[in-house]
């Protein structure tokens, strides 16, 4: 078994170095205030294989809506095995007049839709199968979910989000449990729920609601969009462990926010997906 170790810098966000832990408590330096508590996770040999369902939505698609109902039933009947995040990216979320003039596009979503094979409101991913610029209409989406979770998975993600005055702390271990050939990428993206705006929605009147519950939207990432350079050539039995900070951005209500961990391979399609939960 080996026990990997990266670290990882970017522009918009601070990072941390991760270490082989002996001492808990170490002094993590670039991009932490003082020390931080790191936490040590069990070695993960087996378990099921998590879904991410991404929801490609936006404040002028009056189609949308609809889709956003889906991607939420499937998440909520998923028995904690399924992420949705809603990504509101495309010509339709550009910010328009009043009411449509809320800004909900961020740098990660529209990386994201320019990876799309199909560009139009509302289509998804499911765990990007078939690679980064699958395009899937809702109609689909849990037959592919199905489909998705009874895949054997062969990386298994732990970790933990720290709230520390104005910084975030995230940590994600993963465990291989069998090999993957070329580049592992690690993504740590924020997701917020509760935000009210206005939406266009055909199955309502009148049709632009001003009052509009977004959940689980794309809020922006620890790493970039794309993740960050995790491990290439992974061997079952793979353990790494990697320890970021940012700097938490106050426009965003952290009571309201979560953070997903999403591991992809080097064709863009998931191999795992996990949502870390708040620090006690």
């Amino acid at each position: 078994m080996r026990l990997l170790t990266t670290i990882s810098l970017a522009a918009t966000v601070c990072f941390s170095g991760c270490d082989v832990i002996d001492n808990p408590v170490i002094d993590l330096g670039i991009g932490y205030r003082g020390e931080a508590l790191v936490p040590e996770f069990s070695l993960l040999t087996g378990g099921p294989r998590h879904v991410l369902i991404e929801d490609f939505t936006a404040h002028e698609c009056g189609n949308c809506p609809p889709a956003a109902v889906v991607a939420e039933a499937l998440a909520e009947g998923g028995g904690g095995l399924v992420h949705a995040i809603a990504v509101h990216a495309g010509p339709l979320a550009a910010v328009q007049d009043a009411p449509f003039d809320t800004d909900w596009t961020c740098e990660e979503a529209e990386l994201w839709w320019s990876q799309l094979g199909i560009q139009v409101n509302p289509i998804g991913r499911v765990n990007r199968r078939g690679g980064s610029g699958a395009s899937l209409p809702p109609t689909v989406w849990e037959a592919e979910m199905e489909a998705a979770l009874i895949e054997p998975a062969n990386l298994h993600l732990q970790g933990l989000a720290v709230e520390d005055g104005d910084d975030v702390h995230v940590h994600v271990h993963g465990s291989f449990s069998a090999a993957v050939e070329g580049e592992v990428r690690l993504a740590v993206v924020v997701l917020e729920s509760g935000l009210v705006g206005a939406q266009l929605n055909y199955a309502s009147d009148p049709e632009v609601l001003t009052d509009y519950e977004f959940n689980h939207m794309l809020r922006g990432s620890v790493s970039g969009g794309d993740g960050l350079p995790w491990i290439a050539d992974a061997s079952a039995g793979d353990v790494l462990q990697s320890d970021y900070s940012m700097v938490w951005n106050p426009d965003w209500s952290i009571e309201n926010c979560h953070l997903l961990a999403i591991a992809t391979a080097s064709d863009g399609e998931v191999l795992a997906v996990l949502e870390l939960p708040w620090a006690e």
